[in-house]
């Protein structure tokens, strides 16, 4: 009888996002550096940025460990207000926070929750793509106020962090991947979070069907295939 390739399911596995799954390199080591002095912070508030696949989620996600903060929306902000968010938790996480620009009750109610926190003696991390300096924010009072605070740039991943990022996503399926595979990859593999995580389910799902090992020769030939799909 002629073997018949199997498919696996794609069953969920877990992410890691905690402090021992951070690696700290030359990309990243000056924000987290910041993150780690919290709370003594020179403001009250602080601002890490940088591109998509830096790693400003899993970093925050530390710090938010860390602090206990609530993580909070810009939708939410401006529904709620900042005396309700702050009376839930005086330390607060606000992700993508520059994309508050342009919109009048954004703003407004971003530059209130500053001001507010400030009065109770609360925190605040904000993750945003570009500079505080870069946004184009319509309200002086809050331009002046984010002009002031500390702001931390990410670098796009290097390649100490890119063999991390690799290593991880495989560890979260709990597979275990050789170094000759890593280093293989690292000048072929589009550096941005969704390419490696496509690229690790593939090659998962290809070597459970398959019956193989985790190999250079499977690497190229999942490599192969994802370019040929774009």
């Amino acid at each position: 009888m002629n073997s018949v390739k199997q498919y696996p399911l794609p069953l969920p596995h877990q992410v890691a996002m905690g402090a021992d799954d951070f690696m700290v390199t030359d990309s990243n080591r000056e924000a987290a550096a910041w993150l780690d002095k919290w709370p003594e912070w020179p403001s009250h508030c602080m601002v890490i940025y940088g591109p998509s696949g830096s790693g400003k989620t899993h970093l925050s996600h530390v710090w938010q460990n860390q602090s206990k903060a609530y993580t909070a929306t810009i939708s939410e902000l401006v529904v709620k207000g900042a005396t309700t968010l702050c009376a839930m938790n005086k330390v607060l996480l606000l992700d993508n926070a520059d994309k508050v620009t342009g919109d009048s009750a954004a703003e407004e109610a971003l530059f209130h929750l500053y001001n507010h926190l400030r009065e109770i003696k609360g925190y605040m991390l904000l993750t945003a793509q570009l500079a505080p300096a870069q946004w184009d924010i319509r309200l002086p009072d809050l331009k002046s106020r984010l002009s002031s605070i500390p702001a931390v740039a990410l670098a796009a991943p290097d390649d100490a962090l890119l063999a991390g990022l690799l290593i991880k996503q495989f560890r979260d399926r709990q597979i275990d991947i050789g170094m000759d595979v890593v280093d293989y990859l690292i000048p072929r593999l589009s550096r941005t979070p969704e390419a490696i995580r496509s690229f690790v389910a593939a090659m998962d799902s290809e070597s459970l069907a398959e019956k193989r090992g985790l190999t250079v020769a499977l690497a190229r030939k999942i490599l192969e295939q994802l370019s040929h799909d774009l």
